[in-house]
């Protein structure tokens, strides 16, 4: 495969969360074993670390850790990108830069949005450290929203920005516009609860936590024209989806119940300052973890696409 079709990355990307063991530490063997699992289901890539990863929460050896973890495990198989978002921008080159010497083929960042200047010239010092592919991070962090006229100019500039990842509220219609914009030579990467419009709107990949195995059976389905059988599939995820949208400060906790009931995590430890379950979202997350146990087992059964 070469390098421009790696690059492509269409599909699934896993965004693991970031496992810790019982004393805090980064937990090694369980980041290898949701490499192992996710490779199985057919991801095309990784991320990390990133916000699911609790990335503001990891020491600058602890993210180079997780990096060179999937880079061993993945062992070639799969692109792996890096996390180098830091708010301090020589931070961020200079994680960038680790990221590429240990062997990433792609580096993201989340660059805030002042003006276009500044934000051109954080665009451009990534793009001089010459990664396989740039991924720029598109949130609702800025000072006003990225123009979609600076992101098509910069894309156009920065020969390797090839790819952006757009998680703003708008997102939906902000990736068509890109896409419209570019002619389809900006390669689009997002996630959140509607991916069945997303694909509709032509993303490229789809990046996610947890049940891997469900997003590539919905992404297969699609790719191969039965939108209807997509559809059906998603529509199994709605309670995950329901509680995740509308719990979102707890988030972590409910990402890694579930990849600890998958048997992936050793513990369901975090880091981030997320509120101390109750007792109603005990019981709800214990159902939930259940479900998505009992569901990702009916996809493995179910006919392979």
């Amino acid at each position: 495969m070469t390098s421009d079709a790696r690059n492509e990355l269409d599909g699934i990307v896993a965004v693991p969360a970031t496992p810790f063991t019982d004393d805090n530490r980064v937990d090694v063997e369980s980041l290898r074993r949701y490499v192992r699992n996710t490779l199985a289901h057919g991801v095309v890539g990784f991320l990390a670390p990133a916000v699911a990863g609790e990335v503001e929460m990891l020491s600058e050896s602890e993210r180079e850790l997780v990096v060179k973890t999937l880079l061993e495990e993945t062992a070639g198989k799969v692109p792996v990108i890096g996390g180098a978002t830091d708010p301090d921008p020589v931070a961020r080159l200079r994680h960038a830069r680790r990221f590429i010497e240990l062997g990433c083929e792609g580096v993201l960042a989340y660059v805030r949005y002042e003006d276009d200047e500044s934000y051109s010239r954080a665009i451009r010092d990534l793009g001089a450290l010459n990664p396989g592919f740039l991924m720029i991070q598109d949130l609702d962090l800025g000072r006003a929203p990225v123009p979609v006229e600076l992101v098509v100019r910069l894309h156009r500039e920065v020969p390797c920005f090839t790819w952006n990842k757009v998680e703003t509220s708008d997102r939906c219609r902000k990736i068509s516009a890109i896409i419209e914009a570019t002619g389809g030579t900006m390669r689009i990467g997002t996630a959140g609860p509607d991916v069945i419009e997303l694909l509709d709107r032509g993303v490229h990949s789809y990046l996610i936590t947890y049940t891997v195995d469900v997003y590539q059976r919905i992404w297969s389905h699609y790719r191969a024209g039965r939108r209807d059988e997509a559809v059906a599939v998603y529509r199994r995820l709605l309670p995950l989806l329901a509680f995740m949208a509308t719990h979102q400060k707890i988030q972590w906790r409910f990402t890694k119940a579930l990849l600890h009931a998958a048997g992936i995590f050793a513990t369901t430890r975090v880091r981030i300052a997320a509120p101390e379950l109750d007792a109603a979202e005990r019981r709800l997350i214990d159902e939930l973890c259940r479900y998505s146990t009992e569901l990702s087992a009916s996809i493995r059964t179910s006919a392979p696409v």
